[in-house]
């Protein structure tokens, strides 16, 4: 993948942290005054809003063992991308007069590094968001200058060379079947119809559109793939629809599910990922068993997808090539 505008040097990552702890009343930053932090505060403080008022008295026990990882940018100006992105975790967190807000630990990247690595992020980038992770969950009982002393520790692994970040992932894909894929997300690959052209039918309105402006998102499922499987399905999402420019905003909770948005984070997307309701009117669904036969799917995919998704023999290099012919 090649990012189409160059604007000088990229700015080199930034490690850092916003949110609660019980230590403090206060709102806790650290190297969190960037636009990409604005944008993900104004959505995670809506999302938690909106999951306040559809929980309701469900809404604690819901939000406080919950966890996840991200990755997310925000919206540029006029027609042009955005300058900056974030990778990280968060974890449910609140300051010491109650108030609830996660705390979030990041690394802030040039949105075009973070464009050309791609798909590979989840795997390129896992020793931040497995650090990251790991202070957002167990250090959140520390005092403040402790906890920010622990996450200024943390070094965010270069994007400089995309081809070198995302080798790994790429390697890796030459040694794993499409059959392994689907049956360590689902269980089995007799859904695999279903799924593809539930992903496909997703994007197709906004094929070749670069940075949508949609709140759709899909619903996957990660299992004992973890960061694996996260890659898999954001590079097929990617290849269908033909982005090149384009970053998807992706949140996941590890070895469980994710949440893959085409566009900007629907705010109701928080209360989805601490409390899936299964219907929301945002979210495909492909959690659950196919909700349509397997000749309805096929017929829906094309000839040429069909033929491509029937051969479950092939490794996923293989099949990701042949999505983007």
């Amino acid at each position: 993948m090649f990012w189409r505008k160059k604007k000088g040097p990229s700015s080199p990552p930034q490690i850092g942290c916003f949110g609660k702890l019980p230590a403090t009343g206060d709102f806790i930053r650290f190297n969190a005054g960037g636009d990409e932090l604005a944008a993900f505060d104004r959505w995670l403080g809506g999302g938690l809003d909106f999951a306040h008022r559809a929980l309701g008295s469900s809404f604690d026990a819901a939000y406080q063992p919950s966890v996840g990882l991200f990755i997310f940018h925000g919206e540029g100006k006029g027609d042009e991308p955005p300058t900056r992105g974030m990778v990280g975790a968060w974890a449910a967190s609140g300051d010491n007069a109650g108030r609830t807000y996660p705390m979030v630990v990041f690394a802030s990247y040039d949105y075009g590094q973070l464009v050309s690595a791609g798909a590979s992020l989840p795997i390129a980038l896992w020793s931040l968001l497995a650090s990251s992770y790991e202070v957002a969950t167990s250090g959140r009982t520390l005092p403040v200058d402790a906890f920010v002393d622990r996450v200024s520790r943390i070094v965010p692994p270069s994007l400089d060379d995309a081809d070198a970040a995302g080798a790994g992932y790429r390697s890796w894909l030459t040694t794993q079947s499409m059959k392994a894929l689907w049956e360590t997300g689902f269980g089995t690959d007799a859904g695999r119809f279903w799924v593809l052209q539930n992903v496909f039918a997703s994007v197709e309105p906004f094929i070749g559109q670069e940075n949508p402006k949609t709140g759709l998102c899909i619903r996957l499922p990660l299992g004992a793939g973890d960061a694996y499987a996260a890659a898999v399905w954001m590079d097929m999402t990617l290849r269908l629809s033909r982005w090149k420019n384009t970053l998807l905003n992706a949140f996941w909770v590890p070895q469980q599910t994710m949440l893959l948005h085409l566009g900007p984070p629907h705010v109701a997307s928080f209360r989805e990922l601490i409390a899936p309701t299964g219907y929301a009117d945002h979210v495909v669904e492909l959690c659950r068993p196919p909700t349509v036969d397997e000749p309805t799917s096929r017929r829906a995919l094309g000839v040429q997808l069909d033929a491509l998704v029937a051969r479950s023999e092939l490794t996923i290099s293989g099949f990701l090539d042949g999505l983007s012919q």
